[in-house]
């Protein structure tokens, strides 16, 4: 079996009270060309690069068009319903909102 070359998008994640944003660079794709799944422990994130010069044909590359491929491990502290995702300018925005058992809560104190 012939095994692919991914590029790694580079990664910038970000924690807020109620949720993780992912902000992964990823140009020379579309929201169509994006998929992202969520399995078991896993957040995959494959995104493929459309080519679109048929005309010429190279002579020297040291530049190579890949498709992206990143993984990231996520537990039970994410609901995996309200995972949303968004592309723009070759930006790709993931929100992971957490569950209701890591966000934090405040106990209050009883009087006995």
């Amino acid at each position: 079996m012939l095994e692919r070359n991914f590029l790694i998008p580079a990664v910038d994640i970000y924690e807020g009270k109620d949720r993780y944003r992912l902000v992964l660079d990823m140009p020379g794709t579309s929201k169509e060309d994006i998929e992202i799944n969520a399995e078991n422990e896993n957040l995959q994130v494959i995104g493929k690069v459309r080519k679109t010069d048929t005309e010429w044909a190279p002579i020297v590359s040291e530049f190579e068009l890949l498709d992206y491929k990143r993984e990231f491990g996520i537990s039970n502290k994410i609901n995996r319903e309200k995972i949303a995702a968004s592309y723009e300018n070759g930006i790709l925005t993931i929100e992971l909102e957490k569950s209701e058992t890591a966000k934090p809560r405040k106990i209050e104190v009883k009087a006995a």
